[in-house]
């Protein structure tokens, strides 16, 4: 499969691999040892018709990353599926640190309600996974006192599924 260049963006030099079309590498952000970059880095490649993220990958790890590429065989470098599992063994949350993370995390005030479920969600999956209402139960521990207040105020709280929790935190907060 054969790279091809040409500098047409004033985003910088923008590739494509075994296409005739072309997509600016930035879309891709350097690695950042989480685990939502490989799949942001699949989905880029997909939807811009490159079938071999092998390819791709290498051109946007830096450090340590890189330096865990560099030591992969050149055989393993060639797969992609080898690529990513090398990276997640040397860079991924372990479920301990992830459980961890997962019962002591707050909302920020610069991060939406939507956002923050999500993560939750992210780390729940990496520690070993966790029911829709434990994961009710974290989101409502995760939010701010007062948001906590309004839901507990509620006498159907526990009736509410993870949606409805959703809902009704966003509406106090927007009040």
């Amino acid at each position: 499969m054969k790279i091809y260049v040409t500098t047409t963006s004033y985003r910088g030099i923008r590739e494509a691999l075994g296409t005739t079309k072309l997509f600016d590498l930035k879309l891709i952000p350097e690695f950042d040892a989480r685990g939502e970059w490989l799949e942001k880095l699949e989905l880029v490649c997909e939807l811009s018709g490159v079938a071999d993220t092998a390819q791709v990958i290498p051109l946007r790890l830096t450090g340590g990353a890189f330096a865990v590429y560099q030591q992969m065989t050149p055989e393993d470098r060639k797969q992609s599926k080898k690529i990513k599992e090398t990276l997640l063994a040397a860079f991924a949350v372990d479920r301990f640190v992830a459980y961890r993370q997962l019962t002591t995390r707050k909302l920020r005030s610069d991060e939406s309600i939507d956002v923050f479920l999500a993560g939750l969600r992210r780390l729940s999956s990496l520690a070993g996974g966790a029911s829709e209402s434990l994961l009710g139960c974290v989101f409502v521990a995760g939010l701010p006192e007062h948001v906590q207040g309004a839901l507990w105020a509620d006498v159907r709280m526990e009736d509410l599924n993870l949606c409805q929790l959703l809902a009704r935190a966003k509406a106090v907060l927007a009040n």
